[in-house]
Parts: C-alpha cells; structure tokens; sequence
C-alpha cells in the first residue's frame, strides 16, 4: 500500500499537477442481527480500493478502483487529470484553492484491548440470543430486535505536499429494542447504541444481558403510561437524548459548507451564517460546545482526516458565542481560515471526502452537580432519557425532538412515567434556555455511527457528547392524540 501510494504521488507530479492525494482503504465491517430468536442478518464483508483525488487550474478530478495494483493506480491519476481539466474549463473565478497543511509521516492507531474480530460470529450470536430470550421473557413483549456492528478500516494516505500517513481505526458497537402490545396499543424501548472507537472490551463493559429484562418491563410500563399535559414545561435532558439535539441544532448548523451553501441536502443549509461569527448568541452563557478529534475513544478520532490534516481540538460556541465551524481545505480558505479544522471525512475508497460533524460535545459543569440536583430546581416539568423522532426545517432553526422514556416531574421530584412527550422549539431560543448543566461525572461519549450526507449520500460516525442538562420553558406537545 505504501509503495502504491508513492508511486501515485510519482506520477502525479510527473503530470504537474497542482495538488493530488490517494487513499487507499481495507475495510472490514461484520454486522450480526437477531430479531426474536432468529438471525435476520449475518454480513462479515471486506471492502478494498482505492481513490485518487487531482486539482488543476483550480478545479477537482476524482477517480477511484477496487482493482488495486500499480497500472491501474497509475492510470486513475491520469484518469482523475482529465477530469479536472474538463471541469476547470466550467469553474467561476480562480476556482479551488487549498488551506496551507504541514506534511505529515506519521501512523495512528485505536487502542484496543481486544480485537473484536477474534470474538467469533457463533459467541456473537449466542450474546444476542440471549438478550432476546430475556426481553421475549417479560409478559406483553411481541419483538425484540439486537444487534451488533464491528469495523476495522487500515488506510493508507498519500500527498504530493510530502505526507505518508497511516492509520488503523476500529469501531463497536451494539443495541437492542423491545416492543410491547396491550390493549390493542404498542411501545417500543431501546437500549441504545453507545458506539465507540474501542475494541470488544467496550461492549463487554455495557451491560447488555443485565439490562435487558429492565428495557422490556419499562416498553410494557410505557402503555399504561399518561400524555404528558401539553405547554411551557422545563425540562431535564439526558446525555444519550441530547446527543441527537446536539447533532442537528449544533453540529449540522456549523458545518462551513452548509453555511457557504455548498451542501443543501438532507436538511439543508444553515442559519449560522459568517457574519454571525463571534458576536452571535447561540445558547445561554453556559452553553460551551467544543469540537475534539483527539477525544480518546471518540468516533471521529482518527489521527488525521481523509485530507491528511492533522486532527485538533477547537471551540464552536464559548458561553453561548458562535465562534469556529467545522472545514475542510478547500472551505476553510473562503472565510480567511489559513488552516483547516481536518473535518473532511469520506465513506469509503470511492467517495471524495465531504466536510463532517467532528466530535462534538456539550461540556460539563465544573462542579459536582448532580442529574437530581437539575431536578430538584424544577416545579413543573418532564425528564426525558433516550432518543427518539425529530424534524427540523431547511435552515435548521425549527425543530421538534421526541424522546424514548419520559417522567414527570413535579415539586422537584421525579414522578410518574409519561408517554409520546415531543418538544418543539427554536435553535436560540432552545440554547437560550439552557440554565445548569451536570458535572464531568456525569458526562456521556454518546454517538453516530449513520450520519448521511451529501448526493450521492455518505455515512459518517462521530461522537455527540454530553452532560445531563436543564432547560427552561420549552414547548411540550404530545406526539399522539
């Protein structure tokens, strides 16, 4: 691989290029299913190949291959040539230019402890029939689906700026949902997915079999559970749920491209345009958000990105302030940025890299506060654990988020179950409400590993962490009549 890949870089300068870069990818991704106390999906599948990515006269040409060997690695770089040629004669302006990056010879490694490939499919399966027996035990549950996920991708990248980079990222994870039917209505009830770059030792340390009895008996209890009474409420939110708010309020908002308009799909672009840099109230002032590649065990932490930018730790939003989006090379330079945040990531060998989500988390409280104190400041409110449905608008202002278990609370206690709670709010208005946050004890990795983008689209992981949080005079409707 690192033969092939200076080879490339050979004949790329040869060529004159401006720029170019290759990655060459191995990919394996095994995924176990079980849904009741059958195997519905067993896939144990290596991906090999390579893309070739080439700038001239400001325009890009990409070419990629499963066919790895030096003729056709050379040719593609010749292939990817003409194809910027071709588009250069289309380009407005001087076209792309590219953020300054130091050369990098370097190689990064996940951690881990036990390879999850060394744990065999039958242990894997026998793991998740277990998790089923025990949910399908509990009286009123109909389904119960699990799953597990295990990758490992070995890439190999190269620069005509001098870089050799190699890396290893491995990733877990896994999950499991019950679905309860009484009384001719249903609910569902997951143990959500905390993925992780970490090795099997992360889903040895997640208690699946011991909380599988817990999950079913509370989708049972959530049919009997009352609508919550719909209205300004306050509410306390768990790091698992805030996960998903984070992701589409903060995280999509401040991707540079949807801000520039260079992305418009999936939810489209952003209202955190540039001119809101640095002097825009995002959230209250305890709203701190950073952006951290270099978080250990984080799914975005990769050493460097599919650009061969070096991974960093920034701020987006410092006590409620918009400051720093997420770029790439070619975006960064287009609001004055010398060097780019390194958050170009590509979904495989054949796709160009695409700016992404980094991990990206609400921090914690400096002191030790605790979920229950959150609650002990609230009359009149509901606490929601887990996530569930969402929508937002074009320009990711508008939203309404569910959740997976709610309670009420009341007086400074936390009550009953209730059922189908949504909220519905504004992006600052939401973030403006934010008043106390839980201490560093109780802050959570959580994460995605399905984030699409992009036409065609591409999936991306990263981690959205966060601490419990209390919010103010939010809009609480009911998700079912």
């Amino acid at each position: 691989m690192k033969d092939l890949c200076l080879s490339a870089m050979n004949t790329a300068e040869n060529l004159r290029v401006d720029y170019a870069d290759i990655r060459i990818v191995q990919q394996r991704d095994q995924r176990v299913g079980m849904v009741d106390l059958s195997p519905k999906q067993l896939i144990d599948e290596d991906i090999t190949g390579f893309g070739v990515r080439v700038l001239k006269n400001g325009a890009w040409g990409f070419a990629s291959s499963s066919n790895i060997n030096i003729d056709n690695v050379n040719a593609s770089v010749n292939q990817a040539l003409q194809i910027a040629l071709a588009s250069s004669s289309t380009k407005e302006g001087r076209g792309i230019s590219l953020a300054d990056e130091p050369p990098h010879k370097d190689c990064f490694k996940t951690p881990v402890k036990i390879d999850p490939f060394d744990i065999a499919i039958n242990d894997k399966i026998q793991l998740l029939l277990e998790i089923n027996k025990r949910i399908l035990g509990i009286k009123y549950i109909v389904k119960a689906v699990s799953q597990i996920r295990v990758t490992k991708r070995h890439q190999f990248f190269a620069s005509t700026e001098g870089s050799l980079i190699e890396t290893d990222i491995w990733t877990v994870n896994a999950g499991y949902t019950a679905v309860s039917v009484k009384g001719g209505d249903s609910q569902n009830r997951s143990f959500q997915d905390y993925p992780l770059n970490a090795g099997w030792e992360h889903i040895q340390s997640m208690e699946l079999l011991e909380s599988a009895e817990r999950i079913a008996e509370e989708a049972v209890m959530k049919i009997e559970a009352d609508y919550p009474v719909e209205g300004r409420k306050d509410l306390v939110l768990d790091p698992s749920h805030l996960s998903l708010t984070i992701h589409e309020s903060v995280g999509h908002p401040t991707e540079l491209d949807r801000v520039l308009g260079y992305e418009a799909n999936f939810a489209g672009r952003s209202f955190a345009t540039t001119e809101k840099k640095g002097n825009f109230r995002y959230g209250s002032e305890i709203a701190n958000f950073v952006a951290d590649n270099t978080l250990p065990g984080g799914l975005a932490t990769t050493g460097y990105d599919d650009e061969g930018v070096k991974c960093q730790r920034w701020d987006i939003i410092r006590d409620g302030i918009l400051l720093n989006y997420s770029s790439t090379r070619e975006v960064a330079p287009l609001i004055g940025e010398k060097r780019s945040k390194g958050s170009a990531r590509a979904d495989g060998y054949y796709n160009m890299p695409i700016n992404r989500i980094p991990n990206l988390s609400l921090m914690p409280s400096p002191e030790n506060v605790t979920p229950e104190d959150l609650i002990a400041g609230i009359e009149d409110g509901i606490l929601i654990e887990g996530r569930g449905s969402f929508s937002i608008d074009q320009m990711r202002l508008n939203f309404q988020f569910g959740g997976d278990l709610f309670f009420e609370i009341k007086n400074g206690k936390k009550g009953k179950m209730l059922r189908d709670v949504i909220y519905q709010s504004i992006t600052p208005e939401f973030w403006g409400g934010l008043d106390a946050v839980s201490g560093k004890e109780y802050w959570e990795p959580r994460g995605f590993r399905t984030c699409g983008k992009g036409e065609p689209m591409q999936i991306a992981q990263m981690t959205n962490g966060a601490p419990y949080a209390r919010f103010r005079g939010v809009n609480v409707r009911r998700g079912r009549k």
